[in-house]
């Protein structure tokens, strides 16, 4: 579903529902592994950092007045606007058993390299007992699925996460079950079952029910059933204390009432206040400011990927391909700073387990007899995560998308979800084979895998490297304040401002297949001359009158600038 997101949405709030009374949760099964603590801490490798300059106090800088909200501030995990999030479909990812699917022992197995793009926090999807392939309809909510490992498996994970500094977060579905869980097969056709009304019925006899979209093996909980609302907040508490998670993504979030993910809140913040809860909430910014009311720290950012983006299931008319003016989504982000409260957390991304993959998009923008092709779709991808580290918000890749996997459509989802392209021959130790069809997108020897691309400075892999530990350098592209730079010469340009204390960071993206001229207007960060000192990207600067700085920008470019006096 198409959603945009304008700057008329920050003359509007929506009012949050009520915080509901905890309901007293009943004893389920538990699990009886303890969390082993880990003795050692492994080493791992970090990609060479990039040469960082000393925080110059800037007495000429001008400070803007920042858009602020209305709500009252909330509290959220300190340490997720610090990491970079890394999205794991584990069937696809490694197989340490070599049974052809990917398994948790396989991301264990990988965590150094996971550890070498910088990343902080890893999300699983679900891993716990289903009779599907994504696994998103469940069947036993306290047990994993047996395909991927066992209780102890995710327990060794996190251990050996934690040993690096990367929080780990699963994914929970609390708003349908799998047809073939017991407690629908008992319910169904049977009103007199004890688990009646766990579901939404839709006829007196049981038999037609409310459901996931269009997926009726998908059918909905009743959450406002309290034994209901009871069983599913005590399954993500039970995974939590025994496997020491560090949180949870929440799926499909509208699929349960604001009453349930106060509760939910509530609940599983008295067994880890410091836990994660994101949640997935597909809608408008006017949607997705309630859940930030005692419900979510943090929220998928889908109104700015459409706007980057232009559509989740074809190329389309997108900021990243050039089609569209680059300006919109400022507005958007300005707009979200009023609508959301102080310390609401988002993440923002390209691409996920839902959508296109990114080299997919750019793939879109030049007919594939052209000879510089593949070079400009490299420049494009590269632009794209350009741009995706240096706004205000957590980034979140998704696995493969650093190395330039493809994923469309052309087999409904499981062609985003392809195996992890180790190889450079698509075959070697932990490579998954669960999905490999002739029309599959990633091929042998295409220059798509890891070990094509590791060490290689051109690369794309090396590109998501260099700008992690960029980020993770320069305390403005993690905490500091956006603001646009009002630029002139280009409508398919852009320009905005990251400052943090005194600091100010300049971020220029050309999106157009063309070079461009362009004019910054930096008066209102300072008001003498000033020189950009360029951080990321190849051109040449002097130093200018801050009104007026002008610019060449190379085609489907992107460029980093310390402003300095």
């Amino acid at each position: 579903m198409k959603v945009f997101f304008g700057f008329v949405l920050a003359l509007l709030l929506a009012c949050a529902p009520q915080a509901a009374t905890p309901t007293t949760l009943p004893n389920f099964p538990s699990l009886s592994t303890q969390v082993v603590e880990p003795s050692t801490s492994p080493t791992s490798t970090r990609p060479s950092p990039v040469s960082s300059l000393q925080t110059p106090t800037l007495s000429f800088v001008t400070r803007l007045p920042s858009p602020t909200s209305t709500k009252p501030a909330i509290q959220t995990p300190a340490w997720f606007n610090d990491v970079v999030l890394y999205e794991i479909f584990p069937r696809s990812f490694y197989d340490a058993n070599r049974d052809g699917i990917g398994d948790l022992k396989g991301i264990e197995q990988k965590l150094d390299y996971i550890k070498s793009l910088g990343v902080g926090a890893l999300w699983l999807t679900p891993i716990f007992a289903s009779p599907s392939y994504h696994g998103y309809d469940i069947t036993d909510y306290y047990k994993i699925n047996p395909e991927f490992g066992a209780t102890q498996d995710l327990i060794d994970l996190v251990n050996a996460a934690h040993a690096r500094e990367i929080k780990v977060i699963l994914d929970f579905v609390a708003g349908h079950a799998s047809d073939q869980h017991p407690f629908f097969q008992d319910a169904y056709g049977n009103p007199n079952s004890k688990y009646a009304d766990w579901f939404i019925w839709l006829d007196d006899a049981h038999t037609k029910y409310e459901h996931f979209g269009s997926a009726t093996d998908m059918p909905k909980w009743n959450q406002d059933n309290p034994a209901t609302r009871a069983y599913l907040i005590d399954a993500a508490k039970t995974w939590m204390q025994t496997t020491g998670v560090d949180g949870y993504r929440l799926d499909y979030a509208l699929g349960a009432s604001h009453s349930f993910w106060k509760e939910f809140r509530q609940e599983l913040k008295t067994v880890n206040p410091d836990a994660l809860l994101l949640g997935e909430v597909w809608a408008s910014g006017l949607k997705i400011a309630p859940f930030y009311d005692n419900e979510f720290d943090a929220t998928f950012s889908f109104p700015i990927y459409f706007d980057i983006m232009g559509s989740h299931d074809r190329a389309g008319n997108s900021m990243l391909l050039g089609n569209r003016a680059p300006a919109s989504f400022q507005s958007a982000l300005q707009a979200q700073t009023r609508l959301y409260p102080p310390g609401a957390q988002s993440v923002y991304f390209l691409s996920n387990h839902d959508t296109l993959r990114v080299a997919s998009q750019v793939g879109a923008t030049c007919q594939a007899s052209n000879a510089e092709c593949p070079r400009q779709n490299l420049e494009r991808a590269k632009l794209a995560a350009t741009l995706l580290f240096t706004l205000p918000a957590t980034p979140m890749l998704y696995y493969g998308e650093e190395i330039g996997m493809r994923g469309d459509k052309r087999d409904g989802d499981k062609t985003v979800r392809e195996p992890m392209d180790w190889y450079a021959a698509e075959t070697g130790v932990g490579m998954p084979t669960w999905y490999r069809p002739a029309s599959r997108l990633n091929a042998a020897n295409d220059g798509v895998s890891v070990q094509e691309e590791q060490a290689r400075a051109a690369s794309l892999f090396e590109h998501y490297r260099a700008l992690s530990a960029l980020r993770a350098e320069q305390v403005a592209l993690r905490r500091g304040e956006f603001s646009p730079v009002p630029l002139q010469g280009s409508d398919r340009a852009t320009a905005y401002a990251r400052v943090a204390d005194d600091k100010i960071l300049i971020v220029v993206l050309n999106t157009a297949d063309a070079a461009a001229d362009v004019t910054l207007d930096l008066g209102a960060f300072a008001s003498d001359t000033i020189k950009l000192a360029a951080l990321w990207g190849e051109i040449q600067t002097a130093p200018a009158p801050a009104q007026n700085y002008p610019l060449r920008l190379a085609p489907r470019a992107g460029y980093i600038f310390e402003l300095k006096p």
